[in-house]
Order: structure tokens, then C-alpha cells, then sequence
């Protein structure tokens, strides 16, 4: 397959959690900005993008906690379009200007965004182009920080907006049942069970069965004190979270952007991107799969499934 000439970066705001409207969650907000692949893999904010921002009358009820989050509430979306037919050919129009292959970005796009968007374009009997490729970015990033140098910048290019509106604020403290993408979590989760697969059941259970001990290092002066872990060679860093706004503010050393707009998400997510640069580039074209084979959303049945 041809390397990726495009990235086209998403974002989707809901009505809810599908979790907590058994799955028939609607889209109130896509966001979508394609950028060249080759103005990734520069380490700078591209400075040629296209953007395409809309809204749509979900029909539904908007959950107050979505609506204190997003700010969309069903009165400001009253006279919006509902995402039909036609919103799906304006996105298939929209992508066939950019250069093939075309590929969607999104930060936990496997267990939210791509569900979601599939299911709500199979709503309106229409599909997107076959050869439309997408790769999770939460999955992105967490590979790449263990397989290789962590990176970080304070360069002011790569920082930059596509938005005067976007403006740097002080992430809002959301509860994990309200983030978008349980991105935490996700991580915590599949960590633990990285790590129960290393054990051999002898071990589990050994370590089921121990009774825990008092510390019995102290300080001088009595004191207690753990003793420093030893530090091991060519050991990665694995953070502990991986929510978008603290991936930016990570490799950038500065505040997130205004979390859970979906305009200001797809800045942090092409800026982390960018930060990542070829190595983002050269794992999407590795690890990237096509959009039509991706689970979609379904009552009654797990996201993923």
C-alpha cells in the first residue's frame, strides 16, 4: 500500500456516553482538519490545513453533563441540520480534495470517534470511500513513548493555532465518567493486563496468598522511607495518563487548549502529532487500518466488539 499522503484529524462531540444511552448516542459536532503527511513528519505546526467545522441537531436529548462540558444544548442546536445523506456526501466531497491515501486521526477513535461515526453514517445508508484509512492517536502516542525517545518541545511554531477563538486556558477537572475517551482508564487497563500476563499462575498466586509486610527501612532519625526504585537500562517511560489535554501539555510544556471544543481538540491532537513527527508518521502507515472495517457503534452490544 502507497504511504499516507493525508491526515485528516477528527474530532466528534455527543449527546452523551454510548454507555449511558445504550449505544444510541448522535453526533452534535465533527470537527475535521487534513493536513499533508509530509507537513507532519517538519515538527511544526502545518501552516496549510483545511477545516471543515459543523453542528447538527441531534434529535435526542443532549445529557446536562455534555452540554456543561461541550456548551451545545438542544436550544442552540434547534435549527442546525440533522447529520444526514447529505453531510455524508459533503465529507466524501470534502476528502477527495486531498491526496490519497487519506487517513483519520482520532484520540481514542477506536473505543469512541470511529464507532460513533460509523454508525450515525450507516444511519443514513451511505458509506465513505473504501480506501479511507483511520489509526487511534491514544494508541499512537502510548506506543511510541515505550518503543522510543520520549519527545517534548517548547518550539513556538509547533504551538501555534488555526484559530484567533482557540485561546490557552487551564484544563477543566472533568469526572472520568464525563471524559470522552476514558483515556486514563483505557491505559490503566490494558497496563494491568500487560503486566498479569508476565506472571506465570504459580507467581499470581504467590503474590495473592502474601501477607503484606511492615516497612522496615527507616530514615536516620526514625523516620520511615521507601527505598528509591533502581533504575533499569534503556527502560521507556510510560506515563500514567494519556487524555489528550495532558499528552499536549506534556510535550509542549504548556497549558491545554480548551478542552472538549472540538475545534480545540483537533489543535492539540495535529500539534502532538507534529511534536511525534516521522515517527507518527511511519507508525500510521504501519499500524493504520481502513475505516470500513472498524466496528461500529450497536445497541446492546460493547463498543469494539
Amino acid at each position: 500500500m502507497s504511504p499516507i499522503k493525508t491526515f485528516v484529524f477528527l474530532d466528534l462531540e455527543t449527546t452523551g456516553l454510548p454507555h449511558l444511552e445504550h449505544n444510541l448516542t448522535k453526533i452534535t459536532e465533527l470537527c475535521a482538519v487534513s493536513v499533508q503527511a509530509d507537513h507532519i513528519e517538519l515538527g511544526v505546526f502545518p501552516r496549510v490545513h483545511n477545516k471543515l467545522n459543523l453542528c447538527f441537531n441531534p434529535h435526542k436529548m443532549i445529557s446536562p453533563d455534555s452540554t456543561e462540558i461541550t456548551g451545545l444544548s438542544n436550544d442552540l442546536l434547534e435549527h442546525q441540520a440533522l447529520f444526514c445523506k447529505n453531510v455524508v456526501e459533503m465529507l466524501t466531497k470534502w476528502l477527495e480534495m486531498n491526496r490519497k491515501p487519506i487517513c483519520l486521526v482520532a484520540h481514542n477513535g477506536n473505543r469512541f470517534d470511529f464507532p460513533i461515526l460509523r454508525r450515525e453514517i450507516e444511519s443514513t445508508c451511505s458509506s465513505l470511500p473504501e480506501d479511507v484509512l483511520c489509526i487511534d492517536s491514544l494508541a499512537a502516542f502510548r506506543d511510541l513513548d515505550r518503543s522510543g525517545e520520549v519527545v517534548q518541545t517548547t518550539s513556538k511554531e509547533v504551538v501555534q493555532t488555526t484559530s484567533k477563538e482557540v485561546v490557552q486556558t487551564t484544563p477543566k477537572e472533568i469526572p472520568f465518567e464525563l471524559d470522552d475517551g476514558f483515556d486514563e482508564l483505557l491505559v490503566q487497563a490494558v497496563e494491568e493486563y500487560e503486566r498479569s500476563q508476565k506472571l506465570s499462575p504459580a507467581e499470581v498466586q504467590k503474590i495473592n496468598e502474601t501477607t503484606p509486610h511492615k516497612q522496615i527501612v527507616g530514615r536516620a532519625g526514625g523516620e520511615d522511607a521507601r527505598v528509591p526504585p533502581r533504575k533499569q537500562p534503556n527502560q521507556r517511560k510510560c506515563f500514567s495518563s494519556y487524555k489528550l489535554q495532558d499528552v499536549y501539555s506534556r510535550v509542549t510544556c504548556k497549558e491545554a487548549l480548551n478542552a472538549h471544543e472540538a475545534e480545540g481538540d483537533v489543535v492539540m491532537l495535529i500539534t502532538c502529532a507534529a511534536v511525534y513527527g516521522e515517527r507518527f508518521v511511519a507508525y500510521a502507515n504501519e499500524k493504520s487500518k481502513k475505516f470500513s472495517e472498524m466496528p461500529m457503534m450497536k445497541p446492546g452490544r460493547k463498543i469494539g466488539t
